[in-house]
């Protein structure tokens, strides 16, 4: 059997690793999309180099061009890259919207046996829950409020404006796993420091996704018999986020103090650090919007579509994949 050339773009971040190994443990020829020679070195030894600069257009173009003459083009592409933490807002829409566009019409008119576009979207791009009850699902009407999930949003959108292309879009809730600089290492440094800390309200239920069971999803939609769907993806459980810190606190046996920090209080220092962040031309970590974002009180997430058309069946709850996270990462001892 011919072995499926399939393009990883983002192969060098949190998420594009997970892709490269779970590709690999497939059989497929994967391609890892780089943009210097840091992110090439994070490529997985049996994963194929692919430059891929998004600013290069007529290069990136002329380089599918060849890619196709010499190897017969890239039969699949799984879209993870993207724009996340730019200077400026208008940067979120250039990255996520206008390149996801003129990438899919070079592929198209340069990969003569192109079969399948999976992008990664995020479940920003329908916003939480505005009622306490009920969960998002694919019938949930979009209303993101974030630049980025507006972002996403529109490159969806555009996605779908191709009548000639099959595509499979996923819109993850928040993943977590090893080697997460933006989730799990964040609340574990204040949980070192002594303090469980909490933002969102009481009574707010969120849901997770474990980075190794998303990236097996995403494979799957390679795999698979499934076309233009769009799934949202989630471990099947709902969770008051202060479990994350009960967790850590307990694999790290170590005592916290509980803090709660007011919703008020966030809004007021994240406004002012985005005051200084366009003044200084500096990418923002947490803005105004990432606070809202975060004390939404219900993104409970129904990933039952996932269930009956992928054969979706998570191998990990929220307790299970910190404590492998912590393990890999070196921060605690495997019990073994």
């Amino acid at each position: 059997m011919e072995t499926k050339r399939v393009l990883v773009t983002g192969a060098a971040g949190f998420i594009g690793r997970f892709l490269q190994v779970e590709g690999l443990k497939r059989g497929y020829e994967v391609f890892g999309g780089f943009r210097n020679e840091e992110e090439e070195a994070l490529l997985d030894d049996a994963t194929k180099g692919f430059f891929l600069e998004f600013s290069e257009r007529e290069l990136l173009h002329k380089r599918l061009v060849n890619f196709a003459k010499e190897t017969g083009g890239f039969e699949y592409v799984i879209h993870c890259a993207g724009v996340t933490r730019p200077e400026k807002i208008e940067e979120f829409h250039k990255g996520n919207v206008e390149f996801t566009d003129f990438f899919i019409k070079t592929l198209l008119e340069t990969q003569p046996a192109f079969k399948k576009f999976v992008f990664i979207s995020s479940l920003q791009a329908l916003g939480p829950r505005i009622r306490d009850h009920g969960s998002i699902n694919e019938e949930t009407i979009p209303k993101p409020f974030t630049p980025y999930g507006i972002s996403k949003f529109e490159a969806e959108k555009r996605i779908k404006a191709y009548p000639e292309l099959d595509w499979i879009i996923f819109r993850p809730t928040s993943v977590y796993g090893p080697r997460d600089t933006k989730f799990i290492h964040v609340i574990l440094d204040a949980v070192k420091k002594g303090f469980s800390v909490r933002v969102g309200p009481k009574g707010q239920l969120v849901s997770f996704v474990y980075v190794k069971d998303l990236a097996r999803a995403l494979w799957d939609a390679v795999d698979k018999n499934v076309h233009r769907q769009i799934y949202v993806v989630s471990d099947g459980n709902d969770y008051d986020p202060s479990l994350v810190n009960e967790y850590l606190t307990k694999h790290l046996g170590v005592k916290t103090l509980k803090v709660k920090i007011p919703r008020s209080l966030l809004l007021g220092i994240a406004n002012v650090r985005l005051l200084l962040a366009r003044m200084l031309s500096k990418p923002l970590h947490v803005s105004p919007y990432k606070i809202k974002e975060i004390t939404a009180r219900n993104w409970r997430v129904d990933n039952s579509k996932m269930v009956r058309e992928l054969d979706f069946k998570p191998q990990y709850t929220l307790e299970q994949g910190i404590k492998e996270a912590l393990i890999e990462d070196g921060i605690i001892k495997s019990e073994k």
